[in-house]
């Protein structure tokens, strides 16, 4: 199955989540330019097709949680076998498979030391084809930003919805 194309009005939309996920629907018409209908459609055509999701991102350390990032060598295995099997794991909350000096990245978040410690130790053992391991802890979050470039406002226009604006995006 092909992907459905993705223009640039498409992306617009994704940046102003992006910037604000409960944005609603009518300030993103405003700002691309079609009516708010039109937006609510092309929403819900990007949540059908797996291309965006609106969610709530933690920022782990502040909540007190253990963030640690995981690069991983496979050998013995696909790379595709390992993703799978971490994928599968409750504290693994992002996978993605690179190329360099590692064949992995992974995000793994746990409520405890101890719980880290078990997850490093026992749990990724039992993984068959994890060669090499390298974590990184993460201390604080400094910048979380993935906008695509060029599709961001011009400078001293405002992006931030007024705190009386409209309805949210609801995916329906």
């Amino acid at each position: 199955m092909q992907l459905e194309a993705i223009d640039v009005i498409d992306r617009k939309i994704i940046d102003q989540l992006r910037l604000d996920g409960r944005r609603s629907f009518g300030q993103i018409a405003r700002y691309v330019g079609l009516s708010e209908a039109s937006v609510r459609q092309r929403y819900k055509r990007l949540l059908d097709l797996g291309v965006v999701q609106v969610i709530g991102m933690p920022n782990s350390p502040k909540l007190g949680l253990l963030e640690v990032r995981l690069s991983i060598r496979v050998r013995g295995t696909t790379v595709d076998a390992v993703a799978h099997a971490l994928s599968a794991l409750a504290p693994v909350k992002y996978v993605g498979a690179c190329i360099g000096a590692y064949d992995l990245i992974v995000d793994v978040r746990c409520e405890t030391q101890t719980e880290l410690t078990a997850f490093l130790t026992d749990t990724l053992h039992t993984i068959p084809g994890i060669a090499v391991v390298d974590t990184t802890n993460i201390l604080e979050v400094i910048k979380d930003e993935y906008l695509w470039s060029g599709f961001r406002d011009p400078v001293g226009r405002l992006t931030r919805p007024h705190p009386s604006a409209g309805s949210r995006p609801s995916g329906s």
